[in-house]
């Protein structure tokens, strides 16, 4: 192929990689690096003259025998070349450039694929001052244009830098987001309201958008956002798309739990969505990830190798008033939270907490001290053994509306519980394999309505409850897993549980909690009494067995077992309940029963 037939052939679209190398020297290419070569900061070749963007708009540019230029803008450089047979592009501030007397410049791919999108070539100067969205949306654009032509999409490069982005849409399929990793390319966001990127087709319709990617980048919030349900990243109805080493993170200013407000990621309705090496951190007042529903066929989401980092509420599954969200399967989790309502890690974060005093109606607190409280947090409401999550509705002077209706006392604890998952009524499934608890108030805590979770090999350390089961769980299993809470002080009070049950509607419910080590005594938290603690009427199928070490259970339920079973004894401690008989060992060590509960150590009749 000659050079002229090359230039000739871009009015019928961009030349073929095969073309551009035909026209080129020997081992020469439009850019001396691959980085170059792809996304357009090489040099010059084959006699183009060197030209600015201004110079080519304003056809002061010298005239070039074969139409060919090179742009040397500083992030924006590239070889463009001129054709003379398009009247009718537009001037994308990127990939092509219109003079003031309508002649077209367009950039050439060289080796590589025409889909790659660098968002410096449409101005991004990724410096932390200036403003780049509209570069960053221009990028975007261009990625999505092609849909329309052929069903194919695009990738929008983000080179290293410091973006300050915001108001970001997609709205077709096959888009790609790519930077060279989260430590260098950062999209950094300073609006106190809007999110940084949108993703959906339309605002007005119900189709989905599909085979979308974000990878190898970070988002950081550096401002604090408006009160409420606002995340950095929106999306709905997304599918069959990816996250990929992606960071989302709120500022670090939280020494003493000044953090800022803000979310981190929601998604509405999505299906079929795999999330790998992605890291949510900061969210001390939000939550990291929300993925509710209102609609069916949703869910079969994949979280693999993610961590939660500081996060007061770190993934909410399933909420929603109807239809039912699919498995969600999470592997090799890490959840650092640090306690709000026990201890405060290191003195650097205490969550919002305080007291109870009064209760205008059923589902209203009235706190002692409001501040920390906003609507769409989860609350822990009562007593050591009258615990009630609750997810606050509305936030009105010092009073707290919730979604349900609550049993409180004067001086009754209200805890912005740090949860790590939050399985809601319409997630149908949750399996967690090979996870890290640390420091959560609540591990999972478990409202799915004839549900299944699942917990295979989990390190929960110093988190007050592994699973809390909040409503009708049909199935609950708690195996190959080590539960402790490191208290060489004895600083903590013994209430932490392994399994809570706050919440039920029937009997049918089965808990299996098999080959676990509880650790208890010593230096750690005793778990005496309530390896499984039953705050309900009703009476689930529990079953223990292959206990390495560890307490039992609080409650009424009918329990089997194997192996040995361990037992407080204390007449004012956990004992033995059967019926309306009570069995203990009192302070000489005899066994006695009684009756009717006992009220003394020697109540009751020696056995």
């Amino acid at each position: 192929m000659s050079r002229r037939k090359a230039i000739a052939a871009i009015g019928a679209g961009t030349v073929a990689a095969a073309g551009l190398a035909a026209i080129l020297p020997k081992g020469i290419a439009f850019g001396q690096t691959v980085a170059g070569a792809v996304y357009g900061d090489g040099e010059a070749c084959c006699g183009a003259p060197y030209v600015t963007i201004a110079e080519l708009r304003s056809d002061t540019a010298p005239t070039a025998p074969d139409g060919l230029y090179y742009v040397t803008d500083a992030g924006r450089e590239g070889e463009f070349a001129y054709d003379a047979n398009d009247a009718s592009s537009t001037d994308d501030g990127g990939t092509i450039f219109i003079s003031v007397s309508g002649k077209r410049y367009k950039r050439l791919a060289g080796r590589w694929p025409a889909s790659v999108y660098n968002v410096k070539w449409f101005g991004a100067k990724g410096d932390n001052t200036a403003d780049d969205s509209a570069a960053f949306q221009a990028a975007i654009n261009k990625a999505q244009e092609q849909y329309a032509v052929d069903k194919t999409g695009g990738t929008v490069y983000v080179p290293p830098g410091r973006y300050r982005v915001t108001g970001l849409t997609v709205r077709r399929p096959y888009v790609t987001i790519k930077g060279e990793g989260h430590g260098s390319s950062i999209l950094m966001n300073y609006h106190n309201s809007a999110p940084v990127l949108d993703i959906q087709r339309d605002d007005s319709t119900t189709i989905s958008l599909h085979d979308f990617e974000l990878r190898d980048v970070m988002i950081k919030n550096n401002v604090n956002r408006l009160a409420g349900d606002r995340p950095l990243v929106t999306a709905k109805l997304l599918v069959s798309s990816r996250f990929t080493n992606v960071v989302f993170r709120n500022s670090n200013a939280f020494e003493g739990g000044s953090g800022y407000n803000g979310s981190g990621l929601k998604i509405l309705n999505g299906f079929e969505l795999a999330f790998t090496s992605c890291t949510f951190s900061h969210f001390l007042k939000g939550y990291a990830v929300d993925m509710p529903c209102d609609s069916l066929n949703i869910g079969n989401y994949h979280f693999l190798d993610c961590l939660w980092m500081y996060c007061v509420h770190g993934l909410l599954l399933g909420r929603g008033s109807k239809s039912m969200a699919n498995s969600t399967l999470l592997s090799n989790p890490k959840f650092v939270a640090w306690q709000g309502g026990n201890y405060v890690k290191e003195c650097k974060v205490k969550y919002a907490q305080t007291t109870v005093a009064s209760s205008p109606a059923a589902n209203q607190v009235t706190l002692t001290n409001a501040s920390g409280f906003e609507s769409g947090q989860v609350v822990l409401v009562g007593s050591e053994d009258r615990l009630t999550p609750a997810l606050i509705s509305a936030v009105s002077g010092s009073t707290l509306t919730l979604d349900r209706s609550v049993t409180v006392q004067n001086g009754d604890t209200v805890l912005q519980g740090t949860v790590a998952v939050v399985s809601g009524w319409c997630a149908q499934e949750v399996r967690i394999n090979v996870g890290h608890f640390e420091g959560c108030d609540v591990g999972l805590l478990a409202s799915n309505h004839l549900g299944l979770i699942t917990i295979d090999g989990v390190h929960a350390g110093n988190s007050s409850n592994i699973v809390v089961i909040d409503d009708q769980v049909q199935y609950l299993s708690l195996q190959n897993s080590r539960v402790f809470a490191s208290d060489p002080n004895h600083l903590w009070p013994d209430w932490f549980t392994v399994v809570r049950i706050t919440k039920l509607d029937s009997h049918d419910n089965i808990i299996l909690l098999d080959n676990n080590m509880i650790e208890g005594g010593s230096a750690y938290v005793s778990y005496a009494g309530r390896e499984v603690y039953n705050q309900t009427s009703y009476q689930p199928k529990v079953r223990f067995q292959s206990r390495q070490a560890g307490a039992v259970y609080t409650g009424n339920f009918p329990q089997t077992f194997s192996g040995s079973v361990t037992i407080g004894g204390s007449w004012s401690g956990p004992h033995l309940i059967m019926g309306t008989y009570h069995l203990w060992v009192d302070g000489s060590g005899a066994l006695r029963l009684k009756n009717g509960a006992p009220t003394g150590d020697l109540d009751g009749s020696p056995v």
